[in-house]
């Protein structure tokens, strides 16, 4: 009875840690998926009303000053491109050509703000 009583127990456990490990694959899983933006204002300039678009998301910054930067992390919820539009000196600047975002992809950008109004993409390399 004793030996039944032990069995039962490491199936027990065996089933919890197979549950949480299923638990964490699921997890980085997800994590794998979302898309991760930075926005960065090299510039001496401060640029406002900056708006990002992408996989069916928006955002809104008022301002950006100078040095500083937003990240912003999201699920896409639709395929489409991204684009980057700000003002800086009161001219606004447009860059419509950020990336590519799609439910089942993961995208990872930083996007350099100049204070020539120049917006940089810039795609990390993959090892």
């Amino acid at each position: 009875m004793k030996k039944k009583a032990t069995v039962l127990t490491f199936c027990k456990i065996l089933f919890c840690l197979f549950l949480v490990a299923f638990g964490l694959f699921f997890y980085r899983y997800e994590l794998s998926l979302r898309n991760d933006i930075e926005i960065i204002n090299q510039g001496r300039n401060i640029w406002s009303s900056v708006h990002f678009s992408g996989g069916g998301e928006n955002f809104y910054f008022n301002q950006i000053s100078k040095g500083e930067s937003e990240r912003v992390r999201f699920f896409s919820k639709a395929e489409d491109g991204g684009s980057v539009e700000g003002i800086v000196k009161e001219v606004q600047y447009i860059n419509n050509d950020i990336a590519y975002f799609t439910p089942n992809m993961s995208t990872k950008v930083k996007i350099i703000l100049k204070d020539s109004g120049e917006i940089k993409v810039m795609h990390p390399v993959e090892k």
